[in-house]
């Protein structure tokens, strides 16, 4: 009796890296390992020169040097890696995307961002009415990502540089939030929405979701204080959040408020104007998560296209 066939899918992203071990067994996929690691990748690549700080790079060769150790106990494994936002910015630092690839073992496919959407979308679609079309969302560390699709099928597709990471890092790395800091990243966040919004002009959808850590810790943070009782978010909640951000003396009585990590609180509040911004340019009334994204869409192209891929990581306190 043959072995089952066992597939993994390594997701680098701009905040973590995330390998996700799955063994196909009759008519479901098992969950074998599941690993994921905080690098912060994008914080540490020097915007002028394209290449990573050493701090960093030491950080991510360590993860991806574990991530080996854990690909060599499944020898047989079909193995997909791929790199998104940070990995794109790293034009200029070729011989760290060597180390990476001989650390770990395998290549990494860098993606574009319209073919990270599109994985995005598949991975969202997977399991979904076929039949419905969809808005899907995933705010990431480094860049932002919108799908506008009928069933499993991607018709329209955006990826933005602009991350929760990022932006933190531009406009709202200070203990105490201000407006100043909340409008200045606004009006970013809607110019850059600006250059894309024409690429959705005629779509409909039906249904409306959003992938990522950074739009599950602020579904949290409106169940906690209150405001959302299904989990669901809506325009008029994330209208009352906002004073919310402004009102803490501090991030730690802002994660005190919020009932989120300190980790997720570093990142909240850019991932929140993304989120925010997005409803209001696309005039989205309601958002239900989705706990499926980009590394399901990596494990449904190795498998089966009609084969439903589970959920294979949520993160405490929605860490992407």
């Amino acid at each position: 009796m043959s072995a089952p066939p066992v597939y993994a899918a390594i997701d680098l992203g701009a905040n973590s890296f995330h390998l996700v071990i799955m063994k196909d067994v009759g008519q479901e996929l098992q969950s074998v390992d599941c690993r994921r690691e905080l690098v912060r990748l994008a914080a540490g690549v020097d915007a002028r020169t394209g290449r990573l700080n050493r701090e960093t790079r030491v950080r991510a060769l360590r993860c991806l040097a574990h991530f080996n150790n854990a690909l060599k106990r499944v020898p047989n494994a079909t193995v997909i890696a791929v790199g998104t936002s940070a990995f794109r910015r790293l034009v200029g630092d070729r011989a760290f995307l060597k180390s990476a690839e001989a650390t770990l073992g395998h290549p990494i496919r860098i993606l574009s961002g319209d073919d990270e959407a599109r994985y995005i979308y598949r991975g969202a679609s997977n399991g979904q009415n076929p039949n419905q079309s969809r808005f899907v969302l995933d705010i990431g560390g480094g860049s932002t990502e919108i799908i506008v699709g009928q069933g499993r099928q991607p018709s329209a597709v955006a990826s933005l540089d602009i991350g929760c990471v990022t932006l933190t890092t531009q406009f709202m790395s200070h203990d105490r939030l201000t407006e100043d800091h909340l409008n200045g990243c606004q009006q970013y966040v809607d110019a850059e929405l600006a250059t894309i919004r024409d690429r959705f002009s005629g779509h409909q959808w039906q249904d409306v979701m959003g992938s990522s850590g950074s739009i599950k810790a602020v579904s949290w943070a409106l169940s906690n204080l209150g405001i959302s009782t299904d989990g669901r978010i809506e325009r008029t909640q994330l209208d009352r959040l906002y004073p919310v951000l402004t009102q803490a003396e501090s991030q730690r009585q802002l994660s005190q408020l919020l009932e989120l990590s300190p980790r997720r609180i570093a990142v909240f509040a850019a991932g929140y104007i993304i989120l925010h911004r997005v409803f209001h340019c696309f005039d989205l009334e309601s958002m239900r998560i989705s706990y499926k994204a980009i590394r399901e869409g990596l494990i449904d192209e190795m498998v089966q296209p009609d084969r439903e891929v589970k959920p294979v990581f949520e993160a405490e306190n929605g860490d992407d």
